[in-house]
């Protein structure tokens, strides 16, 4: 039985994804409290600031991938007018 390879941009980009939900769901989660102590805040500080990393993060990531799967589709275009 083989196992499929895992390129990776998908192991990055799954490991960003998984953080940044972990850490908007704690902020959600914390926000939701009537009280909290003050080492609560700090966490709800840190998730909050760690979430909005994430989605910057992921919003790169999806750019980078975009413009290498551009330049490969031009490429091929390129090459396939050489050919003929």
């Amino acid at each position: 039985m083989k196992t499929p390879k895992v390129s990776a941009f998908q192991l990055v980009f799954s490991t960003v994804l998984s953080l940044t939900i972990l850490s908007g769901g704690t902020s959600l989660w914390l926000a939701s409290q009537p009280k909290l102590s003050e080492y609560q805040v700090r966490v709800l500080e840190n998730s909050t600031a760690t979430w909005q990393t994430g989605v910057g993060a992921i919003f790169g990531l999806l750019g980078s991938k975009a413009t290498d799967l551009l330049e490969a589709e031009e490429e091929e275009e390129e090459q396939k007018s050489q050919e003929q």
